[in-house]
């Protein structure tokens, strides 16, 4: 059969608990009848089907993934938690500016939050909790609410946390006339600093370090969309939201003291 992704991908989603079971785990087709509770005729026509897209091999009577079955599975669990995410999040996703994207390497395997439509700030508790913890935070910043001020200045209170914040020209404007908060004495700190990009930002974007392990998250205050967030533990998703925040660091500015 002439090599086709159509027809490699309609067998992926016909005989996908087949593959999953070959994964790393070689069987015959008997002990394919038990595992997938499943009769003969079944099995013998899913094997065939591996055997038609060159995703499985036999050896005395027991199949296994070839390379082409293992690399193919690997990308359709990747594309399956993809869209799992992408569906989860779809209200919250509708929020984002025309032709924004997140990438499927922050999508992939990622929590969603959606807030209580009646308590939206519910939906901040994932990363206040983080932020509790963290030792840096690394933020976009293309909105500002008073309570992030308050929160941002107490948990400065710790020696060990550095935070920096690119905001948007008109955030830091809004940051200068919050005078009931406590914004000129956390400008003041060492441990924060603030940038102004020049450019409006896509997404609130942010980096927690923390001492079990480092989280990206975007979070979504219901700006067309719904309100909540989407966070990632995984290295390759905060190597991508770091790199994209440096990338917006780069071309801002920093904000002299005080504000």
């Amino acid at each position: 059969m002439e090599p086709d992704g159509r027809t490699l991908r309609s067998v992926l989603h016909k005989r996908i608990d087949v593959f999953r079971s070959l994964d790393g785990s070689p069987a015959s087709k008997p002990e394919l009848v038990d595992r997938l509770s499943s009769s003969r005729s079944t099995v013998d026509r899913a094997i065939s089907d591996l055997e038609d897209v060159d995703c499985v091999e036999s050896r005395n009577g027991t199949y296994s993934l070839s390379a082409t079955g293992r690399f193919a599975l690997t990308e359709h669990e990747r594309y399956a938690s993809t869209t799992q995410t992408i569906a989860q999040a779809s209200d919250l996703l509708s929020g984002l500016p025309e032709s924004t994207t997140l990438p499927s390497v922050f999508l992939e395997g990622a929590e969603v939050t959606v807030g209580d439509p009646h308590a939206p700030s519910s939906a901040a508790t994932t990363s206040s909790r983080l932020l509790e913890r963290a030792t840096a935070m690394r933020g976009l910043a293309p909105t500002v609410l008073k309570s992030d001020v308050f929160i941002l200045n107490r948990e400065l209170d710790r020696d060990d946390l550095t935070i920096d914040v690119v905001a948007e020209p008109e955030v830091v404007e809004a940051l200068s006339a919050l005078s009931d908060t406590p914004i000129s004495a956390l400008v003041a700190r060492d441990a924060f600093s603030l940038y102004r990009s020049p450019e409006p930002l896509p997404y609130a974007l942010w980096v927690m370090e923390t001492p079990e392990r480092d989280r990206a998250g975007v979070t979504f205050r219901g700006a067309g969309g719904g309100t909540g967030m989407v966070t990632n533990d995984s290295p390759d998703a905060v190597a991508w939201a770091n790199e994209t925040f440096e990338s917006y660091r780069a071309a801002a500015e920093s904000v002299d003291r005080p504000i």
